[in-house]
């Protein structure tokens, strides 16, 4: 999916690469050396008191476009879950986040996920996530985003795309 967010103001970069190079895979482990859990914004921000709320822009079925069927490895057409939404915490917004999902797996309602998180409503569907590809980027908010975000236009954003992948390596999120 992609999740705009605002972005802290600009430091140098530290490292060398040029933006789109790729970056080696990398396990993350916790302090004691096991394999950290794929977690959400949600449940991140959840995990250190930030109280996150979810808005439900769109949530609707829809033909995946010749990109989505790319990330989620279907055919050109298939029918995808197309979610929109605004998180966030302590009542201020602080990401627009836009989802795709195989239509098969949808097993939860608009309300749910307005009451929780996206990755724990795929847990509780039978849906275990293993591993994702994720990219991070930047560029400037559009209008829609700015306005949503509580933001000038213009203003920096991350942006992260990740296609995420369960147990048995089928592509479940984009």
């Amino acid at each position: 999916g992609h999740v705009p967010v605002p972005a802290a103001p600009a430091r140098p970069a530290e490292a060398a690469g040029k933006p789109g190079d790729p970056v080696p895979a990398v396990t993350l482990l916790d302090q004691d050396g096991r394999p950290l859990e794929l977690t959400s914004l949600y449940d991140d921000l959840a995990g250190t008191g930030q109280r996150p709320t979810t808005s439900v822009l769109e949530f609707t079925e829809v033909a995946s476009t010749p990109e989505v069927a790319r990330h989620l490895k279907v055919t050109d057409g298939s029918p995808v879950v197309r979610i929109v939404r605004i998180r966030s915490a302590r009542g201020n917004p602080i990401a627009k986040m836009t989802n795709y999902l195989p239509a098969d797996i949808v097993g939860f309602s608009q309300e749910e996920l307005e009451a929780g998180g996206l990755y724990d409503l795929m847990r509780r569907g039978g849906i275990y996530l293993f591993s994702a590809t994720q990219v991070v980027g930047a560029r400037s908010a559009t209008s829609e985003e700015a306005s949503l975000l509580g933001e000038p236009r213009g203003a920096a954003l991350l942006t992260m795309e990740r296609d995420t992948m369960d147990e048995g390596g089928r592509i479940v999120e984009f």
